[in-house]
């Protein structure tokens, strides 16, 4: 019957249990997995390496607890070679087992490190470990994964900088969440290599290095949240180039310097949230005196706050007048103390 089952969705059904059940190993012609949403506790077995035909894995939202075995590394290990392209969006020619592209454990109470064994999972899109108790340093093996769309490790307890490297071969990525959790270093300079991140969430961290200008390059950027950390430096000039970019987030850091001028070329941005010290062109009354400390701020209530006090002139000032006037109002008026 095990070798029978090529489908086994039974999500969200309430299901309590144990999922350490070695015989899950013997379901060898299983291609979806998926027992999300449900009450499941226990570890997860490492027989699970045995399911050679597997191409998705989905057990987010239970109470799974343990170590993630280094045995999920060898799931779909009989899938076809590299060479053959399989993937969510290049479809595997008749005949061709799709390969493993999608593994999620977000959301359980998994714990120990992520190993790195699942750098061996080449043809994955989605990595999703979110919300769980992982530890240690990010495995730079894990910069195996070419052809990783969706990256989430967020709201965990892992720590040390983002190896070198991690970055470097995954040009098909999509959304980086790696905020809530107590990684150190910065943002590596081979970023600028993904031009199709939508989203680069490392916010509520403990970066603690310059933002790279390479940030600059990455041209199909929409939303970056770098707030919460310690990151000192400037702004990068190269956020100018982020023409896309509609959400930018700043704040709680130990930047030094002004808004880049540049950043009035970013006509679709909605909200920038920086801290007080980022605004000196933004003086009322008197040369070089701040505008209150409310805490984060939005265009709208930059740009009405540089209205006030348009008439005051210093010899230093860029032009903001410019900068501001040439952004879309934010359609909702925010300032967070």
């Amino acid at each position: 019957f095990a070798g029978r089952v090529t489908s086994l969705n039974l999500r969200r059904n309430g299901l309590k249990g144990n999922l350490t059940i070695p015989e899950l190993g013997d379901l060898g012609n299983l291609t979806y997995l998926d027992l999300s949403w449900n009450e499941i506790g226990g570890e997860i077995p490492t027989q699970i390496g045995r399911i050679a035909n597997v191409q998705v894995v989905n057990l987010a939202h239970n109470s799974i607890v343990g170590v993630l075995p280094s045995e999920l590394g060898n799931l779909n290990s009989n899938g076809p070679p590299d060479t053959t392209g399989c993937g969510i969006d290049d479809p595997c020619p008749a005949g061709v087992q799709l390969k493993m592209y999608d593994l999620n454990v977000g959301h359980n109470s998994l714990s120990g490190s992520i190993p790195s064994q699942l750098g061996q999972l080449s043809h994955l899109k989605i990595l999703d470990m979110t919300n769980n108790n992982l530890t240690s340093s990010i495995p730079v093996e894990l910069g195996g994964l070419e052809r990783l769309q969706v990256f989430y490790l967020r709201q965990n307890q892992l720590d040390g900088s983002l190896p070198t490297g991690l970055f470097a071969n995954m040009t098909e990525l999509r959304y980086i969440m790696f905020q809530e959790n107590a990684l150190t270093g910065g943002v590596p300079t081979e970023v600028g290599r993904l031009v199709n991140v939508n989203s680069l969430y490392m916010h509520s961290n403990k970066l603690d290095a310059s933002i790279p200008e390479e940030l600059g390059d990455m041209e199909n950027l929409r939303d970056v949240r770098l707030n919460d950390n310690m990151i000192p430096g400037p702004i990068p000039e190269s956020i100018g180039k982020l023409f896309k970019l509609r959400y930018l987030d700043f704040y709680n850091n130990q930047m030094v310097g002004d808004i880049p001028a540049g950043i009035k070329n970013l006509t679709n941005l909605k909200d920038l949230y920086v801290q007080n010290e980022h605004l000196t062109p933004l003086r009322q009354r008197y040369c070089r005196q701040r505008i209150p400390n409310v805490g984060k701020y939005n265009w709208r209530v930059v740009r009405e706050e540089y209205q006030q006090m348009t008439s005051v002139m210093c010899p230093d000032m860029h032009d903001v007048d410019f900068t501001f006037n040439s952004l879309q109002a934010s359609a909702s008026y925010e300032a967070a103390s």
